[in-house]
């Protein structure tokens, strides 16, 4: 299956241009939203380590907790960002009666989903920016560090478009899978250990989390900023999700596209 370069171009332009082409919503949903999200995260662990009594929990402190909490919502955003990308996008073209026709012409699915990845990770850059900036200033890390965090936020963003592509299809065909895969992505969140550490999750399901590729991704990334861990073992893990998920997921939409029928025009 060969990766079209003006494809993948021709398709990060034209996503891009409809996912801007309402400024409020955009802001709304790439940056102010997820800095919403760490505000009440910030009072509360900030209440906890200043006046709680707590020198710290879990290797998290009153020197650290700023940098932990900032790459949660980082990871959160490109999480709900990636498995949300095709569902949203192919919602509209249904209601426009426009989705037969954008799989009329000859389309890599591949292509599709590192155009729509290049597309959110676009939209998230000055998030991710600005949030690194914070990161730095409380916690330094080198380029390399940088980098690698960055990579393995990128990995995971692949790995959730993955899933994305899923979702997508099965609520097209039948949006009576939405509302199950909608609790399901809420219990997976709070399964990534995006606000809290690991320690948290009591022991009885702790193994669930510790096979999440998301919680991995989440890891690596605070281990590699705060402590300089490079976690080997984590980083081949989501590397192989995030190679693997799209690869899946355009089987299975193949599948879907040619045996089941749009529903709910």
């Amino acid at each position: 299956m060969i990766i079209d370069l003006n494809e993948i171009i021709a398709i990060t332009k034209k996503e891009f241009k409809l996912s801007i082409r309402f400024k409020t919503a955009y802001l709304l949903n790439t940056f102010i939203n997820p800095v919403l999200s760490i505000i009440p995260l910030f009072i509360i662990y900030y209440g906890f380590l200043h006046y709680g009594g707590a020198e710290g929990f879990a290797g998290i402190n009153l020197d650290n907790y700023v940098t932990f909490l900032v790459f949660g919502v980082i990871a959160q955003a490109f999480f709900y960002n990636g498995i949300n990308a095709f569902a949203f996008r192919f919602r509209e073209e249904k209601y426009w009666q426009t989705i037969e026709t954008l799989f009329l012409a000859p389309i890599n699915y591949l292509s599709l989903i590192i155009a729509f990845g290049i597309n959110v990770a676009l939209n998230l850059l000055p998030l991710l920016l600005i949030f690194i900036l914070i990161a730095s200033a409380f916690s330094f890390a080198s380029i390399l560090n940088i980098f690698l965090v960055v990579l393995i936020i990128l990995l995971l963003l692949l790995f959730c478009l993955g899933i994305g592509l899923i979702y997508g299809a099965l609520t097209l065909f039948s949006e009576n899978f939405d509302p199950v895969f909608r609790y399901f992505f809420a219990g997976w969140a709070l399964l990534s250990c995006f606000a809290y550490p690991i320690e948290i999750i009591p022991e009885s399901i702790r193994f669930i989390v510790e096979i999440n590729p998301v919680y991995h991704a989440v890891n690596f990334a605070r281990d590699l900023w705060i402590n300089g861990i490079f976690n080997l073992d984590s980083f081949i893990y989501v590397w192989v999700f995030a190679l693997l998920m799209p690869i899946i997921a355009v089987y299975v939409f193949k599948i879907a596209w040619r045996r089941m029928e749009v529903q709910g025009y």
